[in-house]
């Protein structure tokens, strides 16, 4: 009985190992992936559509790009289309953010610091928008509002922006939480830590 246990417990610790391998591969390669090619993700679907988009239109976010992403069950053009921050095309699932403006604008942005750098840059806070996404990095697929995610900064995990930052699901299993940890040292933040921290180190750290 015994035995069973021991390699049953090695079994788990090898699947949550092969699964971080997979992990950091898509990470690498993801620059290379034709648009609209989805990579290997590791994903809980929902079908909640925030508050502040039930009212609006299912195809607000969608252009001519093909959609990379869902906020709820809203799909969302991000991947392959041009940070409204930097002017650089989104070439990372992983990383990511949506806005929509007072007026109705729909904003796009590469990198969490990008989208806080605009914010900063154009003297807004959070509620100046309708509403804000980020994607998530565990799932390359979900967006979720800010203070849903956590943020880990590791200067062994580039984000787009330059400033290691990425947005985590704290939900997510959470022996692939520790596996990144472990794989990328860093530490972890609340949306409103992250953001004052970007606000204050523009160049990164």
């Amino acid at each position: 009985m015994h035995t069973v246990i021991i390699k049953s417990e090695k079994l788990k610790k090898l699947a949550t190992a092969a699964l971080l391998m997979v992990l950091v591969m898509a990470c690498g390669r993801e620059g290379n992936r034709p648009a609209g090619n989805n990579p290997a993700t590791v994903e809980r679907t929902s079908s909640v559509i925030p508050v502040e988009l039930r009212d609006v239109s299912r195809d607000l976010f969608r252009t001519d790009t093909p959609a990379s992403h869902h906020f709820g069950n809203l799909e969302v053009s991000l991947y392959g289309e041009y940070c409204d921050h930097s002017n650089l095309e989104l070439r990372s699932r992983r990383y990511g953010a949506v806005a929509l403006a007072a007026e109705g604008t729909v904003l796009r942005f590469r990198s969490v610091e990008n989208l806080v750098w605009y914010l900063q840059e154009k003297g807004l806070e959070d509620n100046d928008l309708q509403v804000i996404g980020i994607v998530d990095f565990i799932s390359a697929k979900r967006i979720m509002k800010p203070d849903a995610l956590m943020y880990h900064l590791s200067r062994n995990l580039p984000s787009p922006g330059g400033s290691w930052v990425s947005a985590m699901d704290p939900d997510a299993d959470s022996s692939l939480l520790y596996n990144i940890g472990e794989a990328y040292p860093g530490t972890r933040h609340s949306w409103e830590e992250v953001r004052a921290f970007l606000t204050e180190n523009k160049e990164g750290f």
